[in-house]
């Protein structure tokens, strides 16, 4: 699933926080994407760390998600990207693996 950016997601990314606040938008939007599954998702970046394209690429069941990493790299070449950051999360809050 390929999302949709607003210019408030196309950010330069200097620091983690950056990601966060952008992926915190996007998982919150109005019921769109499944919240009570975990998802792998893939941020394509530029050389200068903006963010040209975010990709669902998995999304999983309430506890785990699978990835091909044949598929993350595929995304990432078709869209371009010069650098990627891979996103996870989990519904339940808990952060152990």
């Amino acid at each position: 699933m390929n999302i949709k950016l607003t210019d408030k997601h196309k950010i330069k990314v200097k620091e983690s926080d950056d990601i966060f606040e952008v992926m915190r938008h996007i998982l919150l939007r109005d019921n769109k994407i499944d919240r009570e599954k975990e998802h792998f998702w893939l941020i394509c970046m530029a050389n200068n760390n903006l963010i040209v394209n975010i990709e669902l690429v998995s999304l999983g069941s309430v506890n785990a998600v699978t990835v091909k990493h044949m598929n993350v790299f595929r995304v990432a070449v078709l869209k371009g990207a010069v650098k990627v950051i891979l996103c996870h999360n989990h519904p339940s809050g808990e952060m152990k693996p």
